[in-house]
């Protein structure tokens, strides 16, 4: 069948943006739910795909993406992101920016959402691909320089801190891009971490460590922050030493991790010890009818590919399973 004949059909089944009923729910709008979202949509399925914020997940804030195939030279996060969403547009799949609150009649054939706007869907399957958040250093000076100077995404606002000086804490993947990004704008960039050694790929190691505008400071916390408006200094510790420094800077960008998010629609799910969603490898939840892909299923890789194909896999099982 060619494309233009599949979206002919699609058409044909297209069932509105009034309806309340679908065959399948996809709760999360990141790679793995936009590609369940496609995949369950290939297939004729009546899919509705909701997340709180807009498509794209944390691929729309990351900036540059160099192992997805198909882009040598790499490609920004937020133009992916578009790609994908374009994607989706030309199947119809029907997109709802609200947050899920509770799935009810969990056990039942036919399952009901409800969300923050008030609207119940009825659905017989769903897959949750909720995603993580940045995990926060849960300080006290974090919440209260928070948008004044404390981020956890680096491309925000990155005017404000053209040609001055900031800090990233972390030293994994997540925190070498950002600050290989940050470096193209600011005056100085300091990568504090508590180790004493980057946890990050080889070749982005390189690229930091051989980047005259990034001083690396190791086995190092942040521990406290000063600033009269907004952040002016931070209060480094240092675990082998002890010795306690202030270093002036106008921007600190956390990166010590993801999390799953705090309001994980739980719903009797079997999690891991940190939170994570367990699945088999048909990316079946021990609830029958619930399924999760992306990040927030417990696995070794959380990566762009890995989630785009966790999303197809769960797609085609629930057809199989449900239809």
């Amino acid at each position: 069948m060619s494309l233009q004949e599949e979206l002919s059909l699609l058409k044909e089944k297209d069932v509105g943006d009034n309806s309340t009923d679908f065959d399948i729910a996809i709760i999360g709008a990141g790679p793995a739910g936009m590609s369940a979202a496609l995949c369950a949509a290939r297939a004729r399925l009546n899919v509705i795909l909701l997340d709180r914020n807009l498509p794209g997940g944390q691929t729309s804030t990351a900036y540059k993406i160099s192992n997805y195939l198909g882009f040598p030279s790499g490609v920004l996060g937020s133009d992916l992101s578009i790609k994908m969403e374009d994607h989706l547009n030309d199947y119809g799949v029907l997109y709802k920016c609200e947050s899920v609150e509770d799935i009810l009649d969990i056990s039942g054939n036919i399952k009901c959402i409800k969300t923050d706007l008030g609207n119940d869907y009825r659905v017989r399957g769903v897959i949750l691909c909720l995603g993580l958040e940045p995990k926060p250093l849960e300080t006290k000076f974090e919440k209260t320089f928070f948008g004044r100077g404390i981020s956890y995404y680096a491309q925000a606002d990155i005017e404000k801190y053209r040609d001055q000086d900031v800090a990233v804490i972390g030293g994994g993947n997540c925190a070498c891009y950002a600050a290989d990004y940050l470096s193209q704008f600011v005056n100085k960039l300091y990568l504090i971490h508590r180790s004493d050694f980057i946890k990050a790929v080889k070749n982005l190691k390189k690229k930091i460590m051989e980047n005259p505008k990034i001083d690396t400071i190791w086995n190092t916390q942040l521990v406290d922050a000063f600033g009269i408006d907004t952040l002016e200094k931070i209060k480094l510790l240092n675990g082998v030493t002890q010795q306690e420094t202030w270093l002036d800077v106008k921007g600190v960008f956390i990166y010590v991790g993801r999390i799953p998010p705090k309001d994980i629609i739980r719903v009797d799910l079997n999690i891991d010890e940190d939170g994570f969603i367990i699945t088999d490898e048909f990316m079946r939840t021990n609830i029958p009818g619930i399924y999760a892909a992306g990040d927030i299923r417990s696995k070794q890789i959380r990566q762009i590919p890995t989630a785009v194909s966790d999303g197809m896999i769960a797609a085609i099982n629930l057809d199989k399973d449900l239809f």
